[in-house]
């Protein structure tokens, strides 16, 4: 599942990089009514990230490795992601999470932020399904923390620039 914003800055501008590893728990958690918390930290020169959701009727711990990243581009992925489902039911299941930064022209670009899930049976990828109202839950949440990580990455680096 995908989601593009419109950011008022040039991509070159723009570190997708630096934004996710200074980012705070207070500003995570500002992103969404659905985040709880986060934490982040480097092991052996490899950045992780742990992340507490709701997500409709589904509590989510995200256990992310950073596995790709360059300014414009970052590529995460949770191989544990602990889902429960109505809040009881206990799953393990894989997220990936991307986020990109494409020119538009010399003075916007596109933020793009990419969401999904890795069933480990077709039944419990279907329980998710109907539990998630068919992508509904994932889609909702997608559209508002993008846009809030959208405004956060315009304010920032729109920021650092004029100074």
């Amino acid at each position: 599942m995908t989601k593009k914003f419109k950011l008022q800055i040039a991509a070159d501008k723009v570190d997708l990089y630096k934004w996710v590893t200074e980012m705070t728990p207070g500003e995570y958690e500002s992103f969404s009514k659905g985040h709880k918390a986060m934490g982040s930290y480097f092991e052996e020169g490899e950045f992780y990230m742990v992340n507490v959701e709701n997500m409709g009727n589904e509590m989510i711990v995200q256990h992310y490795q950073l596995k790709e990243h360059a300014e414009d581009h970052l590529r995460f992925y949770s191989d544990r992601t602990e889902a429960y489902i109505m809040r009881w039911i206990p799953a393990i299941v894989g997220v990936p999470w991307e986020m990109k930064i494409t020119p538009i022209d010399r003075n916007s670009c596109e933020f793009s932020c990419t969401i999904g899930a890795d069933f480990p049976s077709r039944l419990l990828a279907m329980a998710a399904w109907i539990n998630g109202l068919g992508g509904f839950f994932m889609r909702q949440h997608l559209a508002g923390e993008g846009v809030k990580f959208a405004e956060n990455i315009e304010k920032k680096f729109n920021n650092a620039s004029t100074r």
